[in-house]
């Protein structure tokens, strides 16, 4: 059950409060996509006066994240500093990976089937096809620990492993993805979930298969991005549609 009587933080500015939203859209986009898994992963999105991020609260699932009432703000030390509702315990996450990377803005850790099945496998992601073209390099592997990330000191190893990649596995775990943009981020999640997908299905097949050369897939990586913004209205479109019935 949503609580809809919190309220706002008193500085929090229109434009804020539609990041937000749109974060929520990001987080049942990728529960339809395969990523939720009961109450836990989160979002979370850089504060734009710079006071830290802000956080899903824990709790809820994916699917349950309704608007800007489900996030909390936090600064970088994991302190409390607007928003109600508990706080994720791998909050070190997403503190330590936007200390790391100015570069980004939103970033997710969630627990899809298929990539926490491959995050088992120490052979790399490879692109069977396109969604695996979204990434440059095949995503490093954390392999620190599989159990929670809840210390700074191991969100900060997890921040060195993911270097300047858009996603990591976290070995026998789940995945860890980011981008300059909610849009961004989300795709990221997408792709990799399905690049694990198409991985795990060819290799089972035992048929003979192979992947893009270096040059080919630099080619294809080029484009990557391109397209983000129109499939995340895709699937919000998807989102707002009626269910039958």
């Amino acid at each position: 059950m949503i609580d809809a009587g919190r309220n706002s933080p008193p500085d929090m500015s229109d434009s804020l409060r539609a990041e937000l939203d749109k974060l929520a859209t990001g987080c049942r986009i990728l529960d339809r996509e395969g990523h939720g898994s009961r109450a836990v992963g989160h979002l979370a999105l850089r504060d734009p006066d710079g006071r830290g991020f802000w956080l899903k609260r824990s709790g809820i699932g994916l699917d349950e994240v309704a608007g800007w009432r489900d996030f909390i703000l936090l600064g970088f030390d994991g302190k409390r500093l607007a928003g109600d509702g508990r706080r994720h315990v791998e909050w070190p996450i997403h503190a330590e990976i936007l200390k790391a990377r100015p570069d980004l803005n939103c970033t997710g850790h969630t627990h899809p089937y298929h990539a926490r099945v491959f995050s088992a496998c120490t052979v790399p992601l490879r692109a069977v096809s396109s969604p695996g073209a979204n990434f440059l390099h095949p995503p490093p592997r954390f392999t620190l620990t599989s159990d929670l990330v809840t210390t700074v000191e191991e969100g900060i190893a997890l921040a060195q492993c993911l270097a300047d990649n858009s996603a990591a596995f976290l070995r026998n775990h789940g995945v860890v993805f980011c981008g300059a943009t909610i849009a961004d981020a989300v795709m990221n999640g997408i792709y990799i979930e399905e690049a694990c997908r198409e991985q795990l299905a060819v290799g089972a097949s035992g048929f003979p298969w192979e992947w893009p050369d270096e040059a080919e897939h630099a080619a294809k990586f080029r484009k990557k991005g391109a397209n983000n913004d129109n499939f995340f209205d895709y699937y919000s479109r998807q989102l707002a549609k009626p269910v039958d019935g």
